[in-house]
């Protein structure tokens, strides 16, 4: 990530605008700050995907602030509203470079423009959807755009990155919020580990979404544990000698987590 830093800062001059796609549900864990220092005062247009999975009413008080900086699209890239929402955003961009030129005499070329957000979060379906076809790859694997490439979309380029996570994880919660979203790969970390502080996560934000499959808050290693003995109990996951399989509660509690919708994970302020 260090490298990739570096790089940007070398290339900054080259581009125009700056897209920040960040996850609808972590709007703040989702985001580098020190993106802000690397695009200097240059435009930035945040677009804040998978938006159908989030709290909008609380997702907006975060677009608010990130407004103060540049321009909010809320949106889910997969919906039949996002080409427009997205080109627009940018050809209004460049319309606005074109008549600032025009009085100056200049031409306006196309904008260059850099996609940057954490692996996961769809910058290359962004692409894809303005290019209007499978120029760049796509999967729910974090990481998996591994070299650059520039996309010609008429009035801009796009630029496409490898994900750059958060330089430094400050924190388990932060890791588990990354990981419940998939920008952290599920294999590379302990699966008791991650349960402990997804379990947490939704015991703090959301202990509705436990009640509803039967289970409490708990912050204690050991209550968790026995709310997934307990879960394991419900959906009867036995194993020989009448043990519970505590791997496939695990797993079937992870895709329920990963899959929950109204959700936001984050605070305001958080990276302040």
């Amino acid at each position: 990530m260090a490298k990739q830093f570096k790089l940007l800062k070398e290339k900054q001059k080259l581009f125009d605008l700056f897209i920040i796609l960040l996850d609808s549900r972590i709007p703040v864990s989702s985001f580098n700050n020190e993106i802000y220092k690397i695009a200097n005062n240059k435009p930035i247009l945040f677009v804040l995907n998978k938006s159908d999975m989030s709290d909008i009413i609380a997702l907006k008080d975060f677009a608010k602030e990130y407004e103060k900086r540049g321009k909010v699209v809320i949106t889910n890239l997969k919906s039949k509203l996002a080409y427009n929402q997205i080109n627009n955003a940018l050809n209004k961009y460049y319309q606005e470079l074109k008549i600032k030129n025009a009085a100056r005499g200049k031409l306006t070329p196309a904008l260059k423009c850099v996609v940057l957000g954490v692996p996961n979060v769809g910058k290359s379906t962004l692409i894809n959807l303005l290019a209007k076809s499978k120029v760049a790859k796509v999967g729910a694997i974090a990481g998996i755009t591994r070299s650059e490439q520039w996309i010609n979309c008429k009035n801009y380029l796009l630029l496409d990155t490898p994900g750059l996570l958060i330089p430094k994880i400050e924190n388990n919660e932060v890791g588990a919020k990354l990981a419940l979203v998939g920008s952290i790969r599920y294999e590379s970390l302990n699966r008791n580990e991650l349960i402990v502080e997804l379990y947490k996560l939704m015991s703090k934000y959301y202990p509705n979404k436990l009640t509803e499959i039967g289970l409490t808050s708990a912050f204690e290693d050991e209550d968790i544990f026995e709310n997934i003995t307990l879960f394991a109990r419900s959906k009867n996951l036995l194993l020989s000698a009448g043990k519970y399989d505590i791997n496939k509660a695990i797993s079937m509690l992870i895709i329920y987590f990963k899959n929950l919708t109204n959700v936001l994970f984050d605070k305001r302020g958080q990276n302040e």
